[in-house]
């Protein structure tokens, strides 16, 4: 009986090293070729942004919305202590966050729209470097531990 067991349990494993070991080595050798044939490049997309005369001037332009909201809330808070009248106060307040809120919403869909045009302008100059240069991909410097060529300083070169 144990004799049986055994043939049964080395035929088994005969037949299943059959069955998969071909598998094996035919995805060793597609993986090994498909890594050879591959060139691949990283980009510091943050130093890229910090770089991007673009995104100083929008930081700039950022600053000084703030800097106008800040005043228009000093200015705001003036009127209502200067206003002895609780209606016209109460009206009046009403006025100024209405104004208030329409201004930072103008100001944020400004800044994002020309933001979301930065990021645009930054991700193709990569791709555009991608493509003159045969990249087959491009991925952050976050992503990767290891390998790919930097191109982190010549997409910084091209980005305005």
């Amino acid at each position: 009986m144990k004799i049986i067991e055994k043939i049964t349990l080395l035929s088994a494993a005969a037949i299943l090293t059959l069955l998969f070991v071909p598998e094996l080595s035919i995805a060793q050798e597609t993986t090994a070729s498909v890594a050879q044939t591959k060139n691949y490049a990283v980009v510091d997309v943050k130093k890229v942004v910090n770089a991007s005369k673009s995104v100083k001037a929008l930081k700039a332009e950022r600053k000084k919305q703030n800097e106008a909201i800040a005043q228009f809330i000093k200015d705001g808070n003036a009127q209502l202590n200067a206003e002895k009248d609780q209606k016209k106060k109460d009206a009046l307040k009403k006025s100024l966050n209405n104004d208030l809120k329409y201004m930072t919403q103008t100001y944020d869909k400004k800044y994002k729209e020309n933001l979301v045009k930065v990021n645009r302008e930054i991700l193709t100059e990569i791709a555009q470097i991608g493509k003159t240069k045969q990249y087959d991909l491009i991925l952050t410097t976050d992503a990767v531990l290891y390998g790919g060529e930097n191109i982190t300083k010549e997409v910084i070169k091209e980005v305005k």
